[in-house]
């Protein structure tokens, strides 16, 4: 029993920040078992991804998706858990979301007594998971705030005890790698964190040092992609891995033309509605950084730098000037800074709390009204408990599992989720409509109509908000040699969606 209490006492801060992680995530992310399906779009085809992967199916070469490799890869371990919900998903969610509030502890900890963790992480916590840019839960920015979170803490450690060890350099440049390698316009972050720590070694005469921290760093960011460029030189993909993931992402979507400034003018216009779309709170935690910062006791280079990252952070985020609610979510990583620049006004009465004999009575306390506004504020509770059968993807599943090994094809938008519930894997490389542009990228829809007409398909799904008549007027030749038999609708975020179900005739 003295060993059992003593390792939970070494280890109290991630026991905790696991607790939390996993009953914060059961209320307001989708994937949790309180919830019927996550039908996030998005979410439904990293699953399918993932899971296509984990049977041999080529990323890219063989299913075409425009993510990273390593978020396929967290998704694909999601399904060898569970193969037809997102059970598996969200115990990876919770271990992710765990390393994230861990490191969050690690940077109170360089600042405030440590105990103080028990009243900020909660907070940071409700914050994120209830915000309008955590979306549904199992977001690629969500799987990258644990690697925003170590880079800082290790970015602020450098400045308060004025070091930083190669170690941390290589693991750092790690962090970066895994990011290149699910959503690479998130580098900005990583950028901006090796030009401020280079010239701080060059300000302070460490020539040497300032070369060696940028090869170390280097060096952790090319393990990931030294093993995903070797995956992909053994399955023969690298080419569609290229033109997938980079040459399309940064080629198809670009529909207007402006000059440097007018781009940097509306990217920081766009970034400040997304985050006053989140609420005043997170609005004031980003916007207040430097007021928060200024009671920081560390250089005013570390300071300044800081907003510059930020800075440079957000550029990266929404170069593409696209502005989906969820693109933002990991400068929300930058809350846990306000967070401690605050408690620091009031450090002489948080260490009075410390200190009092019956402090984890208020920590209960705290954490339990936490728990109590996150269901509250989830984006999407109307959803906890419902039934499974109030939903076309199981519906429609069961009346699929009575054919021996059927096709199925998503058209009219992204994954809906009925891959997820049947289980079946794509046998077309392109199984769901991308939101780009026909004129830019023809092969999609083409693709999808060859394979119609072709009869390599047993079902179809069509995933709209358009009515049957409109569907019939832009994809007549579907009615050809499918009927009709299944027709329902169905909220998703905020509009109303018909899911048509078409099987090929015999």
């Amino acid at each position: 029993m003295k060993k059992i209490k003593k390792i939970i006492k070494k280890h109290q801060y991630i026991i905790f920040s696991f607790i939390l992680s996993f009953v914060i995530l059961l209320i307001t992310s989708k994937n949790s078992f309180l919830y019927p399906l996550n039908d996030w779009v998005d979410a439904n085809a990293f699953f399918t991804m993932g899971k296509s992967m984990m049977n041999g199916i080529i990323p890219y070469k063989d299913l075409f998706e425009q993510k990273g490799i390593l978020l396929y890869l967290i998704y694909g371990m999601g399904y060898l858990i569970s193969h037809k919900t997102f059970y598996g998903v969200f115990i990876i969610e919770v271990i992710f979301f765990t390393i994230f509030l861990y490191y969050s502890y690690k940077i109170i900890s360089l600042f405030l007594n440590k105990k103080a963790s028990y009243i900020i992480l909660p907070i940071l916590a409700l914050i994120i998971t209830t915000s309008h840019s955590f979306t549904h839960g199992g977001s690629a920015e969500e799987f990258c705030l644990p690697f925003f979170a170590i880079t800082l803490y290790h970015y602020f450690k450098h400045f308060k005890k004025n070091k930083i060890t190669n170690k941390e350099l290589f693991i750092s440049g790690l962090m970066a790698g895994c990011v290149l390698l699910i959503k690479y316009t998130l580098l900005g972050f990583w950028f901006a964190f090796m030009i401020f720590i280079f010239f701080d070694f060059i300000r302070n005469k460490k020539i040497k040092e300032a070369f060696t921290s940028c090869l170390w760093f280097l060096l952790g960011m090319a393990s990931p992609i030294i093993i995903a460029v070797i995956y992909c030189l053994f399955t023969h993909s690298l080419k569609d891995f290229i033109d997938c993931y980079f040459t399309i992402n940064m080629t198809a979507y670009n529909e207007t033309e402006l000059n440097i400034i007018e781009k940097v003018t509306n990217i920081y216009e766009g970034a400040i509605k997304s985050l006053l779309s989140n609420g005043f709170i997170i609005f004031l935690s980003i916007i207040l950084i430097p007021l928060y910062i200024s009671k920081y006791k560390v250089s005013s280079y570390c300071k300044y730098s800081v907003i510059g990252v930020l800075l440079i952070t957000t550029l990266g985020l929404f170069w593409g000037l696209h502005f989906y609610r969820y693109y933002i979510l990991p400068i929300f990583s930058f809350i846990i800074l306000a967070l401690i620049g605050i408690s620091l006004y009031f450090n002489k009465y948080i260490n009075k709390l410390n200190n009092f004999k019956y402090n984890y009575l208020i920590y209960i306390l705290v954490f339990t009204f936490t728990i109590i506004l996150s269901y509250f504020n989830a984006n999407y509770k109307e959803m906890i408990c419902m039934k499974k059968s109030d939903m076309f993807q199981y519906k429609y599943a069961e009346y699929i599992s009575n054919y021996d090994n059927p096709t199925l094809l998503n058209m009219g938008y992204l994954d809906a989720g009925l891959y997820t519930t049947t289980g079946i894997m794509p046998n077309t490389r392109f199984f769901e409509v991308q939101n780009i542009p026909y004129s830019k990228f023809p092969d999609n829809l083409d693709d999808m109509k060859y394979n119609v007409e072709n009869k390599n398909i047993t079902f179809i799904l069509y995933f709209t908000q358009k009515n049957l008549n409109q569907v019939k007027e832009n994809d007549s030749y579907i009615f050809e040699n499918y009927n009709l038999v299944f027709s329902d609708n169905q909220k998703f975020e905020e509009d109303i969606y018909n899911a048509y179900l078409f099987e090929l005739k015999q």
